[in-house]
């Protein structure tokens, strides 16, 4: 007796195929990379609007714990250069200094520093922005605070 092989498709009880045929496969793949094409780039626009989110709030409540610094300091001149680090250790002959005003040093949603500079606003003598995320500083990405609003339309 002469026993016939099947092909790996077929299955030996219908003789019904088992598997996909490559035509099926490539169908398949083709149709989840056009859903793909049209989900992937508004995942990627909500992912940047959320980083500037994020780095929005990250300024708002630095520019709140330097508010905070300069109630417990009155009259208080500060560099821009330590503008942060006074919001997290405070000088050892500070008598007046009830911080930490912050827990680490304030970052953008990129993982970079905040950047500080000084103003010519003596309510706001300090102005915090990111440099976005491009990295660097005065370019049109930038993102600045509710302050630097003000700042501007004080200005002009």
């Amino acid at each position: 007796m002469i026993r016939h092989r099947l092909p790996l498709c077929m299955s030996k009880r219908t003789g019904t195929r088992s598997a996909f045929t490559l035509l099926e496969i490539l169908l398949v793949v083709a149709i989840l990379s056009a859903i793909a094409s049209m989900v992937v780039p508004n995942i990627l626009a909500r992912q940047r609007a959320a980083n500037i989110d994020t780095t929005r709030i990250n300024i708002l409540a630095t520019e709140q714990a330097l508010t905070m610094y300069l109630i417990d300091h009155p009259g208080a001149v500060i560099a821009p250069t330590e503008a942060t680090q006074v919001l997290i250790q405070a000088d050892p002959s500070d008598t007046r200094w009830n911080g930490p005003y912050v827990k680490n040093a304030p970052r953008d949603a990129w993982g970079r520093s905040l950047l500080a500079r000084s103003t010519d606003d003596p309510t706001i003598p300090i102005e915090f922005y990111s440099a976005g995320a491009d990295g660097t500083a005065d370019t049109t990405d930038d993102i600045y605070g509710e302050s630097h609003d003000s700042l501007m339309e004080s200005s002009t």
